[in-house]
């Protein structure tokens, strides 16, 4: 997904973004990758920009269980956030709920490791032991609308975050699909 606002007069802007959610399954293996990324720019602040992105691989050991390795995060380029980046490397087992033409919903959990840097020069970085939970559910509502909602939410001794993606698709032809979505991220430790 792309998009790009600029204007230009009394003051100048600039928000441009792009996204992917990709997936790819050969037999019992399977591949997701996640990026969204926004820059904005204007004459009253300064610029801020953040990345998140995830990848994802997981292993069927049955038509409900599967195992899996995930690298997930973020990035914020803003100068009050705390979290410069955000790092979660985990793996763990899942099953799927649903898994029909028409709804689809997994859940999984696992242990992992999460490392931060964090903007404040004077508060140490993060390095240390966590654990995961994630949702991914997909519900067709048309044979061309449909909506989608994934969680991911980690706990670790300094602080739990949560982050969610809620988007409504509608797919163009074969190939091409419309979505908007708001992707939130949410800290216990802001």
């Amino acid at each position: 997904a792309l998009r790009g606002i600029v204007q230009s007069g009394n003051s100048d802007t600039t928000n441009i973004g792009i996204g992917a959610d990709m997936n790819y399954v050969s037999g019992p293996n399977g591949i997701e990758l996640q990026l969204n990324y926004a820059y904005s720019d204007d004459d009253e602040s300064e610029a801020e920009e953040s990345l998140f992105y995830g990848l994802e691989y997981t292993r069927d050991f049955g038509a409900d269980f599967f195992g899996f390795a995930k690298l997930q995060g973020s990035a914020d380029g803003a100068t009050d956030a705390q979290f410069e980046t955000d790092t979660f490397l985990s793996f763990g087992a899942g099953y799927r709920v649903y898994n029909e033409a028409d709804v689809q919903w997994s859940v999984q959990a696992g242990p992992g490791y999460r490392f931060a840097e964090l903007n404040d020069v004077t508060a140490a970085d993060v390095s240390e032991a966590a654990f995961g939970v994630s949702s991914d559910y997909a519900h067709k509502l048309t044979e061309t609308v449909f909506v989608t909602n994934d969680t991911d939410v980690i706990w670790s001794e300094s602080d739990t975050v949560i982050f969610n993606d809620l988007a409504l698709n509608v797919a163009m032809t074969d190939t091409l699909a419309l979505r908007t979505s708001l992707l939130t991220e949410f800290h216990t430790e802001p």
